[in-house]
């Protein structure tokens, strides 16, 4: 059952790598960056998330720093991702709006998978009582890669202006917590907090739904 679960949680970091590196990788394209800026962002938003985390819960330097595999698999991903771009520049200069929808897929997914890991990561620490703490934490991982790489581009983050981003975030680790508390399987339990992290996300974009803010007149 433990290396079952262990199975669980590699699919899941590896799946949320490759998800937020596509995802910062696209932005980087659509501002117009360099091949090693298409790399760094792609590694940024896929890794900056769980080193604020691992920096918060004071386990420094974050073992992201040391993860090579997964810096590998960031990197050759955003590569990628530039690459299919560069050959296909044409396409990518005329389906903005397509690129655009296939972005938010692609983070929506990143944003629940690191949500839930986070939330799991954190539990690890010991600090499976302090539901505040797990929440923010899930949080942080989740959104926290995207937090950083908007800043540097110069965007409003994602998370304070697209449809409902952390508010399905916070949902999907409440949900993660009290499927635990029902001793749901864990690795169940991640599953379906996931899909329902996503589902929000879609269900929020198709509908345009947005917390409410004041719109310069």
């Amino acid at each position: 059952m433990i290396a079952d679960f262990d199975n669980v949680i590699f699919i899941v970091d590896m799946a949320g790598i490759v998800a937020f590196s596509i995802s910062g990788a696209m932005i980087a394209i659509e501002e117009g960056t360099d091949l090693f800026g298409v790399i760094l962002l792609g590694l940024i938003t896929a890794m900056g998330g769980g080193v604020m985390r691992d920096t918060l819960l004071g386990l420094v330097p974050s073992s992201n720093f040391f993860n090579y595999p997964n810096i590998i698999l960031s990197m050759v991903t955003s590569l990628l991702v530039f690459i299919h771009a560069y050959r296909q520049r044409e396409y990518y200069l005329s389906h903005t709006r397509e690129i655009e929808n296939m972005n938010n897929i692609v983070d929506s997914l990143g944003l629940g998978l690191f949500s839930i890991y986070g939330v799991n990561m954190t539990i690890s620490a010991g600090y499976k009582t302090n539901i505040f703490l797990l929440v923010f934490m899930g949080v942080m991982t989740g959104a926290g890669g995207g937090l950083i790489r908007d800043v540097i581009v110069k965007r409003i983050p994602m998370i304070f202006s697209k449809h409902i981003y952390a508010i399905a975030s916070i949902l999907g680790c409440l949900t993660y917590i009290f499927l635990l508390d029902l001793n749901v399987e864990n690795g169940m339990a991640m599953s379906l907090s996931i899909i329902f992290v996503v589902f929000i996300r879609m269900v929020a974009t198709i509908k345009k739904l947005d917390l409410p803010k004041i719109e310069k007149s």
